[in-house]
């Protein structure tokens, strides 16, 4: 299926299409074969699609998806953020973590979720077997809506040690002012190029950046490191690559895009989703082996 643009909602054919996932770019994003395996398998009469909206246009897309009849949708880059001032309303996760990823649409009234921290944590369970609050960590690219929110979520979780790194400095230092002030982690921000520095100090190195450190700056990598790459494509990505040649075991993004799908996908049918058919799907039009 073809990207939608707010031209063609606006013309909207399919009675069936009831659930998106919103972006800018989108046409890159796998969950609609994830989720429309699941929406087939439970005889579900709704399939699910993109719709490409840049930052101007997204209130003009929730105006006209409000008069709609979606179930609701998903939001990834770079929409988590501003969202939050389109809703009605916000779950106790996305107001705590100031980002949400999953819409609701209650007869024109829209109500905000966060699947992502929770997507985040199981992800990096299933990938290396470790619990999160036993692990000391340092995570790239704090400014964005999915490393903001990862911060928030992680800093929840009593880490004992959280080392933010942006590319602008400023913004993740207020953020580990902020999560220093009400979290038990010892939270504190660094400049983007310490990264050789701080690898030194932490255990799992989680990227929220789409901009991918430098192989000079990961040079510092040991085998007893773990690499999460929040980023995903058809093929593994240079970070996880390059930490993968250094000894250290990596994962990308496409778990956690499995899971919190997964939670999503719960959370606008109340029922529990068919994770195993889901991973499957998402695995195939990934074009990887599980």
């Amino acid at each position: 299926m073809n990207s939608l643009t707010l031209q063609t909602l606006r013309e909207r054919k399919d009675p069936e299409l009831r659930l998106l996932v919103i972006g800018d770019p989108i046409d890159h994003s796998l969950s609609p074969p994830m989720h429309n395996a699941a929406l087939e398998f439970l005889h579900l009469p709704c399939v699910y699609g993109r719709l490409r909206v840049g930052s101007k246009n997204l209130r003009e897309a929730f105006k006209i998806l409000r008069q709609q009849d979606f179930i609701g949708w998903n939001l990834t880059l770079p929409h988590k953020l501003v969202a939050i001032d389109l809703l009605d309303g916000l779950d106790p996760m996305s107001e705590r973590l100031g980002a949400v990823n999953t819409v609701v649409n209650h007869s024109g009234r829209l109500f905000g979720f966060n699947t992502d921290g929770k997507g985040l944590v199981a992800a990096i369970g299933e990938a290396f077997g470790c619990a999160i609050p036993s692990v000391r960590i340092a995570l790239l690219g704090a400014g964005g809506g999915a490393g903001q929110a990862a911060a928030r979520y992680l800093a929840e979780l009593k880490v004992p040690k959280l080392i933010l790194l942006n590319r602008t400095s400023a913004t993740a230092e207020q953020l580990a002012g902020e999560l220093a002030a009400r979290s038990k982690s010892d939270v504190r921000a660094e400049p983007w190029e310490k990264l050789p520095s701080i690898c030194h100090e932490v255990d799992l190195i989680v990227n929220a950046s789409t901009v991918a450190p430098t192989t000079e700056a990961l040079n510092s990598l040991e085998p007893r490191h773990l690499v999460f790459d929040m980023v995903y494509g058809p093929q593994e990505t240079s970070l996880v690559h390059f930490a993968r040649k250094r000894g250290a075991r990596a994962s990308d993004g496409l778990l956690m895009l499995l899971h919190q799908g997964v939670f999503a996908f719960e959370i606008w049918f109340g029922k529990p989703a068919p994770a195993a058919l889901m991973r499957k799907a998402l695995f195939v039009a990934a074009g990887r082996e599980e």
